[in-house]
């Protein structure tokens, strides 16, 4: 129920967006109305803004300079009229620092704002990735929290990003200069525009039977969001404890489901009440994927328009990032006979204080449906810093078989976004 929520308000913010770009790009439509969408290059790039993120990488400083490319894209659909949309890229852009690893910032959707009457928050915070090898993108641990900069955990310190409106020319010579630093592999400029291919979706842009090419697979980052427990249902969750009350335990979904469902709004306000965060999801998908920022405790930081309740913002959430064993790029052959999986957890050294790990879980590779049949099921380990808490029997789906639970106090529940945006490129 919660995930239908909230892809009803994903939905309706998505068909109010292209609403307003219709109007901006009236002109756009009605210029190009006599002829057909290129089949080489449909994207009409006319408007720019540079981004500059300041970070510290250790004792390394780094400015990390984006200049956002904005434009309309014509198309036409069968049975439908001719209609155009924004776009803005590049979506994600990295460098590579000293020591090897890659720092990498999301460029936010910026492409209807006018600068001069409507800024960008002065504490925006865009959301960072760090890569441990900058030539291997395949794993990169999200900054998703103003104060995961501030632990043990953080390699990054970061400072501000500012933006101003600027040219075509200065696009054209970021071109020539920083563009050619960026650590993104960048494959056929026409694939990705007229197919969506691109490093972080796959489809297509790896060689022919690599497992990244499935249709649906997306980069995607994860983590679970420690979700504060009402007291209603606390006798309930109590009577499953362990009798010698470990810290972190399992808990089934057969009895989690009703207490979600019973009990979710006052999880939300409780959440808020206890400042963990105002407009979070109880799980399932973060905003992230939208480009607007990381929620602040100052109530920004985001490019959020709507400030209702009723509308996710995500960024002031606690949450642990976690990775799977059948995550690329360290699943391999050895799947196809496997019985167990194991899940990883972190939370030492403040890892539990908004970071989350992104990678592509290529389960369905591995363990495929026969037609009409049962995935081979597997039993689940779950590990926190490394030390086994639980496992979850038979399995026979990707997700987890249950949720975990903190004392009687939290649920840790699994939330994701993907590295994609239907209106984001990244070249």
């Amino acid at each position: 129920m919660l995930a239908g929520e909230y892809l009803f308000v994903a939905k309706m913010r998505e068909v109010a967006w292209r609403a307003i770009f219709t109007v901006l790009l009236a002109s756009a439509i009605l210029g190009l109305a006599g002829c057909g969408p290129s089949e080489r290059d449909d994207f009409k790039f006319g408007w720019f803004y540079r981004m500059v993120v300041e970070l510290d990488h250790g004792d390394e400083p780094l400015n990390i300079e984006v200049i956002i490319a904005c434009g309309s894209q014509v198309r036409q659909i069968l049975g439908e009229g001719r209609s155009a949309r924004g776009v803005w890229a590049p979506y994600i852009y990295g460098v590579r620092t000293s020591n090897g690893e890659g720092v990498l910032v999301q460029s936010p959707n910026v492409c209807n704002r006018e600068l001069a009457k409507q800024p960008m928050p002065a504490d925006f915070l865009p959301v960072v990735f760090l890569a441990p090898d900058a030539s291997n993108l395949e794993f990169m641990i999200a900054y998703l929290h103003e104060q995961a900069y501030a632990q043990p955990f953080s390699k990054l310190k970061f400072h501000r990003a500012t933006f101003t409106e600027v040219s075509r020319a200065d696009y054209d010579i970021w071109r020539l200069t920083k563009w050619k630093e960026n650590i993104v592999p960048i494959g056929d400029r026409n694939a990705e525009y007229l197919r969506g291919s691109s490093f972080f979706r796959g489809e297509g842009f790896f060689p022919s039977g690599d497992p990244r090419n499935a249709g649906g697979l997306r980069m995607t980052c994860h983590s679970f969001i420690r979700t504060p427990l009402p007291d209603a249902p606390k006798e309930t969750v109590r009577s499953h404890w362990p009798a010698d009350h470990p810290q972190y335990w399992l808990l089934n979904w057969d009895v989690v489901n009703p207490i979600l469902t019973q009990y979710g709004q006052e999880m939300r306000e409780d959440a808020r009440r206890l400042l963990l965060w105002d407009r979070e999801t109880l799980g399932g998908h973060a905003s992230f994927t939208e480009a607007k920022g990381v929620n602040r405790r100052s109530g920004v930081g985001q490019i959020e328009e709507n400030p209702s309740p009723f509308i996710v913002t995500s960024g002031r959430a606690p949450r642990i990032p976690y990775r799977v064993d059948t995550g690329f790029p360290w699943a391999s052959k050895d799947l196809f006979a496997r019985t167990t999986l194991d899940v990883h957890a972190d939370t030492a050294n403040g890892a539990d204080q908004g970071f989350a790990y992104c990678y592509r879980d290529v389960f369905a590779y591995y363990f495929p449906r026969p037609q009409g049949g049962e995935v081979r099921s597997t039993d689940r380990k779950v590990f926190i810093d490394d030390q086994l808490i639980g496992r979850w029997p038979g399995a026979t789906q990707m997700g987890a078989g249950g949720v975990i639970v903190e004392n009687d106090e939290f649920l840790w529940l699994q939330s994701y976004f993907d590295l994609t945006h239907e209106l984001a490129r990244m070249q």
